[in-house]
């Protein structure tokens, strides 16, 4: 099986609670809670597991009691994993889900910078990760402070490697698209607005195409209408509703994960969003970020339709 170089640097450990009504300005008594490791490198090496396309070995920063704790839980999970100890804490995010409005409420707290030679201790076993893999990932933010060349670093890396580059982040990364890397960009339509300033997809997704080295790009909006595009045409996805959500978080990373497997594997870019797409509907029907049921993910690909814009 592929393996995919996974550069998650931002991880947290999460704690979802579950409210039957939230009310802001009042105390509000959770039915249950969950905790778990969570974090977008986290999230797609956990989906990619489910999709069992390709194997997510995940590199990251990692410090405290937090740290440890999403250490230990990574290790039960199985997951392959190259953690660097930081003299900062891992961050915690809590997540306040409204059974009655079916509404989401999120609290991170801050993250801390890593030290030089931390950033380099990480970028030393990314190259490990990535000499036995198919493909890199990059996926969300840096712990603030941290070195923004981290990532334009990374994609020296893959370039001298001529490896493809998955990215699921979109802040300040215009090295990383001049980098000569292979992209497989994948992020949300407020972040494309963001990074190219256009308000239509359609114009989002020219402007990516025409300054960067993008090779393929795909775009999600919830439980709204994607997007995918190889530079010359667009394709539009309608997707199901679901009744019975139970948690939203990890979507986008499942797509990210699913797509990037099947990409690797040699599928046609379109279907293969297609799939990623059902199996990141199929996340919400899960409590726990990245994991899915296939069988779920097969029943809702079959209902999603897409065609040519």
């Amino acid at each position: 099986m592929n393996n995919i170089a996974v550069l998650g640097p931002n991880p947290a450990w999460q704690k979802t609670l579950f409210f039957d009504r939230f009310a802001y300005g009042k105390i509000n008594r959770a039915k249950e809670m969950q905790q778990f490791p969570a974090g977008k490198g986290i999230n797609f090496c956990r989906a990619a597991a489910c999709h069992s396309r390709a194997v997510g070995r995940l590199v990251q920063f990692t410090g405290g009691e937090n740290g440890d704790r999403i250490q230990t839980e990574l290790a039960r999970e199985g997951m392959s994993v190259f953690s660097v100890r930081t003299g900062g804490a891992t961050r915690c995010c809590t997540t306040c889900l409204c059974r009655e409005t079916g509404t989401m409420t999120e609290v991170i707290e801050p993250s801390y910078p890593a030290d030089p030679a931390e950033v380099k201790m990480l970028l030393d076993y990314f190259e490990d990760a990535l000499d036995d893999s198919g493909a890199a990932a990059f996926c969300g933010t840096l712990p603030t402070g941290t070195d923004p060349g981290l990532y334009a670093r990374a994609a020296a890396t893959v370039l001298e490697q001529k490896k493809p580059l998955l990215l699921d982040s979109y802040q300040n990364l215009q090295p990383v698209f001049e980098s000569g890397v292979e992209i497989w960009l994948k992020i949300n339509v407020e972040e494309l607005q963001a990074m190219t300033g256009e308000k239509t997809v359609e114009a989002g997704l020219a402007n990516v195409f025409r300054s960067s080295g993008v090779r393929f790009a795909a775009i999600t909006d919830g439980p709204g209408k994607a997007y995918a595009s190889d530079g010359k045409k667009i394709c539009v996805y309608t997707i199901p509703h679901l009744d019975n959500v139970v948690n939203p978080i990890g979507c986008g990373d499942t797509a990210s994960a699913v797509w990037a497997s099947e990409l690797l594997n040699g599928n046609d870019p379109f279907d293969s969003f297609r799939l990623a797409l059902a199996a990141a509907s199929a996340n919400c029907l899960s409590a726990f970020p990245g994991s899915f049921s296939p069988s779920d993910a097969d029943a809702i690909a079959r209902r999603i339709e897409f065609s040519e814009a």
